[in-house]
């Protein structure tokens, strides 16, 4: 686990973009880390809280990676 890399506890859906969005501090800086999920789930944030520590996990990689979208965004696969 990289501890350069801190995620916060503040996810959230966005209903608009029909997605989950946490955040992760790298180096003082906030990363938007985001999941488009499919219209099959109803319960997005309890699926999220089932799988966070692998979604974390994810993000972690896609950041060490630095696989950022054109918008400093990383992009995780739907678990």
């Amino acid at each position: 686990m990289n501890q350069a890399i801190l995620f916060n506890d503040d996810i959230h859906f966005d209903a608009s973009r029909r997605c989950l969005v946490f955040t992760a501090m790298v180096s003082g800086m906030i990363v938007p880390c985001i999941v488009t999920v499919p219209e099959t789930e109803a319960e997005p944030l309890i699926h999220f809280r089932k799988f966070q520590f692998d979604y974390e996990m994810q993000a972690e990689q896609l950041i060490e990676d630095e696989r950022y979208s054109a918008s400093g965004e990383v992009e995780l696969t739907f678990l």
